[in-house]
């Protein structure tokens, strides 16, 4: 092998060497594999506040927003509970997780600049919803839970076509996220179908968050912490 051809060759075994990814790449990607699957901790605070709820706190006829009120009346013996604070905490660290999967996962390119835009708009409503409860401001909570609403579902539909996706995937994501709309009109509107306003409204939450859920496992090798960069990609 001539000199020449031998400098080819050891430039092409160098362009080939994978590099160690930068430590902000890792973050993203682990903040994309994992910031879908914290929002379960809702349902579980949601769970430990309504059992502590003063009267009987009711999933079918009493709304979310009921848990996070501070005021017990006059008296102090009105319907609610002390741990409400778990409750808006936990409204403002779903919001957070979702706003957080909107930008790492458009990051790391597994959902497009709508959807993401949609899911950080959707965790910013969350987080004003959780830090202006009800008992506070209303129409700022309200305003805060609206944009959480139609913007997370929206945005689950969004992200539902997404070409990484599988066909199945596909279908049941952007199936939640018509639900999780469905669901918030009919509420919005008054309609219970008999299922109860607090029925309603939960279908509304609960759509959006096994949607991202459902998101996070099927996305859960694609957003694994990268060892190289790709510079291909």
């Amino acid at each position: 092998m001539t000199t020449e051809a031998k400098s080819e060759a050891n430039r092409t075994t160098t362009r080939a060497e994978p590099t160690a990814a930068p430590k902000r790449s890792r973050f993203v990607a682990h903040v994309a594999r994992w910031a879908g699957l914290s929002v379960v901790q809702f349902v579980l605070v949601e769970y430990i506040v309504s059992a502590t709820w003063r009267g009987l706190y009711s999933y079918r006829n009493n709304y979310i927003s009921e848990l996070g009120i501070p005021f017990c009346g006059p008296a102090g013996d009105w319907p609610c509970s002390q741990l409400y604070v778990l409750l808006n905490a936990s409204m403002v660290l779903f919001g957070v997780a979702i706003a957080a999967v909107g930008g790492s996962w458009y990051i790391v390119r597994r959902i497009d600049g709508r959807a993401a835009s949609f899911f950080v708009v959707a965790g910013a409503g969350a987080i004003t919803a959780g830090v202006v409860n009800q008992g506070v401001n209303y129409p700022i909570h309200s305003f805060g839970a609206t944009a959480f609403f139609v913007f997370g579902n929206f945005g689950l539909v969004v992200a539902g076509g997404h070409r990484s996706l599988r066909r199945s995937i596909r279908i049941v994501v952007t199936a939640l996220g018509a639900v999780g709309l469905a669901g918030y009109f009919a509420y919005m509107s008054g309609h219970e179908f008999g299922l109860g306003i607090g029925s309603m409204e939960r279908i509304a939450t609960y759509s959006l968050l096994v949607g991202v859920v459902v998101l996070s496992v099927s996305q859960f090798n694609a957003t694994r912490v990268p060892k190289t960069i790709d510079e291909s990609a």
